[in-house]
């Protein structure tokens, strides 16, 4: 299992496509440098009304698929 966090800021016009599904990924970069592509939908959840802003960590199994997507601030 691989943990990594990252910090997330998109304002609600970046995140209108994202819900709408016009994009299916977000990339991101972990507090390691390491680059992680994550399917968009499991950001919905953290939308609020001027968009996505925190610190985020994410668990991944060891083929790389998401366990666990946490927002810690």
């Amino acid at each position: 299992m691989a943990c990594y966090q990252f910090s997330l800021h998109l304002s609600a016009e970046e995140c209108l496509g994202y819900y709408q599904g016009h994009y299916r990924n977000l990339i991101v970069t972990a507090r390691t440098g390491e680059r992680i592509q994550i399917p968009a939908k499991h950001f919905h959840r953290f939308i609020q009304k001027d968009g996505i802003h925190g610190l985020f960590t994410i668990l991944l199994d060891e083929k790389g698929k998401l366990i666990n997507l946490i927002k810690n601030s």
